[in-house]
């Protein structure tokens, strides 16, 4: 299985008066590093109007080990670790320096975005994040 590594800072609009992140702000870091492992194999995540490829979240965890604060560094590790007919089942890992700060998992589901309907995840997508080998790679942008 290959995991992903997106690296990211703490904005200020995900904190609360403490500067401590909003909880919430655990599910757009999944959803980026969702987004980023999918934009790997040429996939837009979202908007099917934009040419973007709908994956309805269907089931969220989520774990809170360690705080984090404004202008921390993350990394984002998201592993795909399983993938039925339509669904496909996130692992995700956010780390600061290290330690571990939040895990979770995420179940989506892939539909047509004309009928709604759950659709077959291409065998295509099955190989490239299922991979045997393990393998990491890093989708980093300059963050200093």
């Amino acid at each position: 299985m290959k995991t992903f590594v997106t690296r990211e800072r703490v904005a200020f609009c995900e904190t609360d008066a403490a500067g401590i992140i909003h909880f919430a702000s655990a599910m757009r870091y999944f959803e980026l590093g969702e987004r980023e492992a999918m934009r790997q194999l040429g996939i837009k995540v979202g908007d099917s109007n934009r040419g973007g490829q709908e994956f309805p979240r269907v089931h969220i965890t989520c774990t809170y080990h360690k705080s984090l604060y404004y202008d921390d560094l993350i990394e984002i590790r998201s592993t795909c670790v399983n993938i039925g007919n339509s669904s496909m089942i996130w692992d995700f890992k956010i780390y600061r320096d290290e330690e571990l700060c939040i895990s979770g998992e995420m179940t989506v589901c892939m539909i047509d975005s004309e009928t709604r309907r759950p659709m077959r995840v291409p065998d295509r997508w099955r190989d490239f994040l299922l991979e045997a080998a393990d393998e990491t790679r890093i989708l980093d942008k300059e963050l200093t």
